[in-house]
């Protein structure tokens, strides 16, 4: 996991809120490795989990009791040559990711999927 990202959800953001963080651990870019866990964070009712899979996509998961949404993004469609600059934002209707490479200026925004349990 990397250090200090899971610290930026907190009661204050439950509900609603957007964080925003560059990743360069070369970890997470390496193929050699199957799964790369970012975060797992519990927040209240809900748990909050970022990470790179097997098949080289950054997945954001977010649940509840009532639902989970996800968002996935190729990294292979971005430069992480430098690492990326990720933003989550989420709210009570919607998650959104969105990611660029390091000293790109357009993002790939992406909005989660969600399946109600």
């Amino acid at each position: 996991m990397v250090a200090g990202i899971a610290d930026l959800l907190n009661e204050d953001n439950e509900l609603a809120g957007r964080i925003n963080f560059e990743l360069k651990d070369r970890q997470i870019f390496d193929r050699n490795i199957k799964e790369v866990t970012i975060f797992y964070k519990l927040v209240g009712d809900a748990r909050f989990k970022l990470f790179r899979s097997s098949g080289f996509e950054l997945v954001f998961v977010h649940l509840t009791e009532d639902w989970v949404r996800q968002a996935r993004i190729d990294l292979n469609s971005i430069n992480c040559s430098e690492g990326i600059d990720v933003t989550l934002a989420w709210n009570e209707t919607e998650d959104i990711m969105c990611v660029r490479g390091l000293g790109e200026e357009k993002y790939i925004t992406v909005t989660a999927m969600q399946i109600d349990n």
